[in-house]
């Protein structure tokens, strides 16, 4: 039993079910030989890069402004305490957390998920390996959020909960973003 024999029971309301046992569930997902998706023309200035050797002329083009560091201005994606920054040198950044390091101290953000410049971007399988890429960051303030007013109210039943919160953030200033190696 072909395809469209199977098309015609089911919407016929064809009671054979030998028929419908005779095939299996991937003949019934899959498209038959002579029919395509219905995929669309990809748009003109758009087009298929065939990877030869396996992207290794990529490669060299992006290790060669690496090393000449002709990147231009650098971006980057850091994960720090549960939330995802996208980043450049000299922007401020405001960590929801105390990340527990003194006012004024220099640190390394470590978990980088991306790093791009001005023709290339390296996405990291979560992340990039350790050392390919260095963000230093300084710690501007330690703070207290606003207060936050929490309330709980029931009319006509004398019933109102207040609750204040304020919590800890902390302010980063990126100082510099340095891809340290070349790109395997």
């Amino acid at each position: 039993m072909n395809l469209s024999l199977l098309g015609r029971c089911l919407f016929s309301k064809c009671q054979t079910t030998a028929a419908l046992s005779s095939l299996s569930v991937r003949q019934l997902r899959t498209f038959g030989p002579d029919r395509t998706t219905n995929a669309k023309a990809m748009p003109s200035h758009q087009s298929v890069v065939p990877e030869s050797d396996n992207g290794q002329e990529i490669k060299d083009k992006i290790n060669k402004q690496i090393v000449s560091e002709d990147t231009g201005r650098l971006f980057s994606v850091v994960f720090l305490r549960g939330s995802q920054h996208k980043v450049t040198s000299g922007d401020l950044v405001k960590v929801l957390t105390d990340i527990g390091a003194p006012l004024g101290s220099k640190i390394v953000l470590d978990k980088v998920l991306c790093v791009g410049g001005q023709d290339f971007t390296l996405f990291g399988r979560p992340l990039l390996p350790h050392g390919l890429v260095r963000v230093e960051a300084t710690v501007i303030e330690r703070a207290l959020t606003r207060t936050k007013i929490f309330q709980k109210f029931k009319k006509r039943e004398n019933y109102r909960k207040l609750r204040f919160t304020r919590n800890q953030f902390t302010l980063l200033r990126i100082n510099d973003i340095n891809i340290n190696n070349q790109v395997d």
